[in-house]
């Protein structure tokens, strides 16, 4: 069975005064089809997970925490060749912020193999990727390359003085340096274009690859 918060996803759901039913529509499957995932009697695809997070409005990683997803393996896109399974699943802006896709896409070969070393590192943990689109601006230097990252649900140590992807209060994901973050969540991150900004953080994971 998915260790799963079914809860949450129905909480989301009324809090937004969507139903099931509606999300069902959206993911173009049976409402049963859905009810058995949020309880658990059917695994969420990461397919789902992207779909579910562009409906609910919230970034991919949060419906993976809650769908338990993170740090899962044996799960369909886990197995011994780990690369093809890796999915590209989010953009990067001009900004740093970071946009779950409606629709997760295939990764090219080549970079799957660049990624290699990375990906099979973190065999126990869910990798995902995201794309930066920056045709201006200090990320344009990185304009089409691809990072690779581990979703996480709280600050990691390895976060702090790294390229990081922040999770902020009220579900917004940024592009930034972790200069440093208290227990507490209070936290100082350098932006791309190098202004110095104090948040709350609610997670931080550092880049693990990119590859242009």
């Amino acid at each position: 069975m998915a260790e799963i918060d079914g809860a949450w996803f129905h909480n989301q759901l009324d809090d937004r005064g969507q139903s099931l039913r509606a999300l069902a529509r959206h993911l173009g499957k049976d409402a049963s089809a859905v009810s058995r995932t949020f309880s658990g009697k059917r695994r969420m695809t990461m397919e789902e997970a992207a779909e579910i997070a562009a409906f609910l409005g919230v970034p991919v990683t949060e419906v993976m925490h809650h769908a338990g997803i993170t740090g899962r393996a044996g799960t369909p896109w886990y197995g011994e060749r780990l690369g093809p399974k890796v999915l590209l699943s989010a953009t990067i802006g001009e900004n740093g912020e970071v946009r779950s896709l409606a629709e997760p896409q295939l990764l090219p070969q080549a970079v799957l193999d660049k990624a290699q070393p990375v990906i099979a590192a973190g065999r126990n943990r869910a990798i995902i990727a995201a794309q930066v689109r920056a045709s201006s601006g200090p990320l344009s230097i990185w304009d089409d390359a691809v990072l690779f990252f581990a979703p996480a649900d709280s600050i990691e140590p390895d976060a702090t003085g790294a390229l990081s992807i922040c999770g902020l209060t009220g579900g917004r994901q940024i592009l930034a340096k972790l200069d440093r973050a208290r227990k507490t969540g209070e936290a100082r991150v350098v932006l791309p274009e190098g202004k110095v900004e104090e948040v709350v953080l609610v997670s931080a994971t550092p880049v693990l690859a990119l590859i242009p």
